[in-house]
């Protein structure tokens, strides 16, 4: 099986030549249209159930792909969100284009992107034109913040089961906990600056690699989970690690067909397309040629320089939106952002909403302004993620990048367990754009608790789960006599 058409040759261990020898007989036999079949059934839910934000969608995307479909191991999905964590962009929506492009090729990977983001842009697209049309108020019903209540509460729930996986399974020794704790320590209280998660993952991944060159240290040997052995196992596929020191999530399956299957050369003209972009974008910018142009240079540019995902999307917006053009004012803009929070999809959706306000002088013009800023602010993402992957695969099993892969995955969990605490603090959606703290509210702290059991000891489908906590919290408003 093909992983990778490179012309550029790289010296691999012998262990990873010998798994791509054997990988190289089983020949591609899988029609694209199968593939897309595939990529379609498993990631069309996923556009109207991704509630809770990006850490809730990384712990859906692990449940699915990784212990329900097996379509790829612990480590290497832990590798590949800790690379979309070090780039700018959506880290989510990264994530879930690339297990698809993995899985499937090109054509699977670009379709389940947009199966994944359009249902919430073409949502926040509209809302843009309906506020542009009949005004803006700074808050959301009563009726639909017990609905978020509720389903914030059933995020938190699998969130935690992210974390309590990937921690049992890649926290195996002193240096991998401690970077972890490391990750939760700096991002619950420093998680607003915009650089400090590519900075952890770089002091992480710096971290494992010295410890690697240092004689007797726990980098230098293989019962840290990340041994050659286990490495080249999942990098074929269904197969999890066999090493005695870890332990799988579900039994050895047959190797995985991967159809990724275009260069490093390729890969190289992504990226430089990406900066090239950039440059332009930016020059764009400053001539104020057109609305349609300043909307598409505006936010592809924002899209190139958020590091941190939807998080900090939402802020950086704000100044460039309202203070720098004033293309919105502050309650329109503060309009939209309650309505992303309570959205399915990535947050980058939001672009939509400000693209739509920014060219609103027809119902045409604003679906031109929401493409265009829906399409800005998420190229040069994708755009870099795909130039990058080539480069992960052909490198990825030589020794010194599995110790730094390792620094980088210890860092990942170290997110997601930040994360929950993060998603408890700021659970509860109150008037007025207000939050409050999930422990707070012990009705809703139950609802966290039974949808937790549900999936991680019932093992209720996700979706499911979802679904019923809506229901829980339109009951909820109805029990309190309709607030």
């Amino acid at each position: 099986m093909t992983f990778l058409v490179s012309k550029s040759p790289v010296t691999m261990p012998e262990s990873v030549q010998a798994a791509s020898s054997e990988d190289s007989e089983q020949p591609l036999t899988i029609p694209l249209s199968e593939r897309i079949k595939e990529v379609v059934v498993n990631y069309l839910p996923l556009g109207y159930i991704t509630f809770g934000g990006p850490q809730a969608h990384i712990a859906l995307l692990l449940d699915l792909f990784v212990v329900k479909r097996g379509w790829l191991s612990e480590e290497m999905f832990t590798e590949l969100f800790a690379i979309s964590n070090a780039m700018p962009g959506p880290a989510s929506t990264q994530l879930a284009f690339t297990v698809a492009l993995i899985r499937g090729g090109v054509v699977p990977g670009i379709l389940a992107f947009l199966i994944w983001s359009i249902p919430g842009g073409i949502v926040m697209g509209a809302v843009g034109y309906g506020v542009g049309q009949l005004g803006a108020t700074s808050s959301l019903p009563t009726s639909v913040l017990y609905i978020e209540r509720s389903l914030a509460a059933a995020s938190i729930a699998l969130v935690s089961i992210a974390a309590k996986q990937l921690v049992g399974k890649l926290m195996t020794d002193k240096t991998s906990c401690t970077l972890a704790a490391l990750a939760v320590v700096l991002v619950i209280n420093f998680g607003h600056v915009q650089w400090l998660i590519p900075l952890i993952m770089v002091i992480g991944g710096i971290a494992t690699y010295l410890e690697g060159e240092v004689p007797g240290a726990s980098g230098n040997d293989t019962t840290s989970g990340f041994d050659t052995g286990a490495v080249a196992a999942s990098s074929r596929g269904y197969r999890n690690s066999t090493s005695n020191k870890t332990t799988t999530l579900s039994a050895p399956k047959k190797d995985l067909h991967i159809y990724f299957t275009y260069s490093m050369t390729t890969g190289a003209i992504l990226i430089a397309l990406f900066f090239i972009l950039l440059i332009l974008s930016g020059i764009l910018r400053s001539q104020e040629i057109n609305q349609p142009i300043n909307i598409l240079s505006t936010f592809y540019f924002v899209g190139a320089i958020i590091f941190g995902g939807g998080p900090v999307v939402v802020p950086l917006l704000y100044s460039y939106v309202v203070s720098g053009t004033n293309w919105l004012t502050s309650t329109e803009f503060l309009m939209g952002f309650a309505v992303i929070n309570v959205m399915p999809g990535p947050n980058f959706n939001f672009a939509a909403y400000c693209g739509a306000l920014a060219f609103r002088q027809t119902g045409w013009t604003s679906f031109v302004g929401a493409l265009l800023a829906w399409i800005g602010i998420f190229l040069p993402g994708l755009l870099v993620k795909a130039g990058v992957l080539p480069i992960w695969r052909h490198y990825r099993d030589l020794p010194v990048l599995k110790r730094v892969f390792k620094g980088l995955n210890s860092v990942a969990v170290g997110l997601l367990v930040a994360a929950v605490y993060l998603l408890w603090m700021k659970a509860i959606a109150l008037p007025e754009n207000k939050v409050a703290n999930l422990g707070d509210y012990t009705g809703w702290t139950g609802v966290m608790v039974v949808a937790f059991l549900a999936m991680d000891t019932w093992k209720v489908q996700p979706w499911w789960v979802v679904g019923a906590s809506a229901i829980v919290g339109a009951l909820a408003w109805v029990i309190d006599g309709k607030p």
